[in-house]
């Protein structure tokens, strides 16, 4: 049970009670490796997941971390499960976006699909297919099928590519397609990160209509 919740979601009037709740959090997952404190907050008032609100997202720095070679990392707290990521790199406003790709992964219950020897899916195919779209002249090599997902039933592709010369991943066969050029990392984190673009894109039911 997650304890001293402030009462409200984040905001410009409540990011000290926050910031204590989310210093809290990361005592009681690393009791010996909590950080002594957090950065500069930044706030994401509205989630496009059902259920879910507004959030406030600290970046830090962990000796536990640093084993892997990158100190840094972020911790989200808010209208949501709280949880943490190595930053791997990213802004701010991609460790949003992670954070609500592995949120849906979670709620829906999404696993690794193995592919049988019947899988009749090509990689190459779907590959220089969605490349198409964007440009007819772009040369696509290398390329492989770095994961794939089981979402109800549809299988999400995560490709990995050399496109014009340069390594990306690309999502294909049942995903909402798309690109990260993100190549050096874990593909499951692409995914989770394409995931989240995906769902910020997306029209907000609420917003005022004209």
């Amino acid at each position: 049970m997650e304890m001293n919740r402030p009462d409200k979601p984040p905001d410009a009037g409540n990011l000290d009670a926050w910031r204590e709740f989310a210093m809290a959090y990361l005592r009681a997952q690393w009791p010996n490796d909590a950080p002594s404190e957090l950065e500069t907050p930044t706030v994401f008032p509205r989630s496009p997941l059902e259920g879910e609100g507004a959030v406030v997202i600290y970046s830090f720095t962990s000796a536990r971390a640093a084993a892997g070679g990158d100190p840094r990392m972020y911790v989200v707290v808010g209208a949501t499960e709280s949880n943490y990521y190595p930053n791997y790199g990213l802004p701010v406003d991609d460790a949003f976006s992670l954070h609500l790709g592995t949120r849906f992964m979670l709620v829906m219950g999404i696993g690794q699909h193995e592919s049988d020897g019947g899988d009749s899916y090509d990689a190459e195919d779907d590959a220089r297919r969605i490349v198409s779209r964007v440009s007819s002249t772009a040369p696509v090599e290398d390329v492989r099928i770095a994961a794939q997902f089981n979402v109800e039933g549809q299988i999400h592709a995560v490709l990995s590519a050399r496109v014009a010369g340069r390594m990306v991943y690309i999502f294909g066969r049942d995903a909402p397609t798309g690109f990260v050029d993100r190549a050096d990392l874990p593909a499951p984190v692409a995914y989770r990160l394409h995931l989240g673009r995906v769902l910020r894109a997306e029209p907000d039911p609420d917003a005022p209509r004209e």
